[in-house]
């Protein structure tokens, strides 16, 4: 009787350890190389080459621990009508991470805005989760797809419209003298 609960809780353990490997990972990948999946940090080269066209060296990509299916997705904001970036799978357990947007992140840097041919395999997602992060679950047969299910959340710099100086020094000028309108009209 003891070697037949034995045998049961044996098989419950296995059941338990196989259902949380195949369990579905969260995977973070931004345009600087820090990468995760399920908070673990994922590696990185910024000096590979895309194997696609237009070829463009070096380029930000990550290894990751499958697969997945090939294709790019496309990110873009409600005030976007070109991408700002896009994520290549190539299908050999890597992803390429390109940014529109000039700067000095490492996607920036090493994709000066040509972007990858398109593929037929394209996904575009049009919605943030939060400013900056698009949330990705691919289904079967879409770009970066494994039958783990991952979710991606791509962190980009999205594009912000900031005041320039001078427009500030001269909003400040024009508060300055209503303040100090307002003195002389006390006295």
């Amino acid at each position: 009787m003891k070697s037949i609960s034995n045998y049961f809780a044996l098989c419950s353990a296995l059941l338990a350890c196989f259902t949380l490997s195949a369990s579905a990972s969260t995977i973070s990948l931004d345009e600087n190389g820090h990468g995760t999946i399920d908070g673990s940090p994922l590696s990185f080269t910024a000096t590979g080459t895309n194997p696609f066209l237009p070829h463009q060296t070096p380029i930000l990509s990550y290894t990751l621990p499958f697969t997945g299916v090939a294709g790019n997705v496309e990110l873009f904001t409600t005030s976007t009508t070109a991408p700002i970036a896009v994520i290549q799978f190539p299908g050999n357990s890597t992803v390429n991470f390109y940014s529109a947007e000039p700067g000095s992140d490492l996607a920036d840097k090493y994709s000066p805005g040509i972007f990858p041919f398109p593929v037929s395999n394209t996904f575009r997602l049009f919605t943030e989760s939060s400013p900056g992060v698009f949330t990705y679950t691919p289904t079967s047969g879409e770009p970066g797809f494994d039958t783990s299910g991952p979710t991606y959340d791509f962190i980009v710099s999205t594009p912000t419209t900031v005041p320039e100086p001078a427009a500030i020094s001269l909003l400040s000028l024009g508060g300055m003298g209503l303040i100090l309108a307002g003195i002389r009209r006390r006295k």
